[in-house]
């Protein structure tokens, strides 16, 4: 019951650290820390608490957003892409070695954040573009805009590593 408790108490913390962390950055088109921080989640707590993580961090920051809260179906799908960043940091975090750095991990890091930004994306442009079409020009542009996202959050997952790597040594969780 402990164990619980205590990743409980990780999940909400990182799901308030995603809210907080997107309120300086809002000024900034696209660029969010929340995809990074739930895969951390993910690593540090397991597939299901990162998913959760991701759920409740991505509605705190779309329903509390200072810009206006999203509108219902594009916060569900929000919610999800940061839900699988979430679910896909515990995945391979079981996986990741992390004795030492080395190029494999950067890379793998950049691939994570490629990856999580792109599926966040589609859920989330396919969503838009069916709410206010017309929906494949509306989807075009939704993708080219997200490039931004993309390449902010390859250079995040790749910068943020190494305390990825101290935060694991530090959280004591057992699965």
């Amino acid at each position: 019951m402990r164990s619980d408790l205590y990743a409980m108490a990780l999940a909400a913390i990182f799901a308030a650290l995603c809210y907080v962390t997107m309120l300086p950055l809002v000024g900034f088109y696209n660029v969010f820390l929340t995809l990074f921080i739930c895969f951390t989640a993910g690593v540090l707590l397991g597939a299901g608490w990162g998913f959760l993580t991701g759920i409740i961090g991505m509605f705190l920051c779309s329903y509390f957003n200072p810009l206006g809260a999203a509108l219902p179906p594009i916060m569900l799908a929000q919610m999800i892409g940061a839900g699988f960043s979430g679910w896909l940091g515990g995945t391979v975090g079981r996986r990741l070695p992390m004795r030492q750095y080395s190029v494999i991990h950067f890379v793998l890091m950049g691939a994570m954040g490629l990856v999580t930004a792109l599926v966040y994306h589609l859920l989330v442009d396919v969503i838009d573009a069916w709410l206010w079409g017309p929906f494949w020009v509306r989807l075009q542009i939704g993708l080219i805009s997200s490039l931004v996202t993309i390449v902010s959050n390859v250079i995040i997952f790749v910068v943020l590593f190494p305390m990825l790597k101290v935060l694991r040594g530090v959280v004591q969780y057992r699965r």
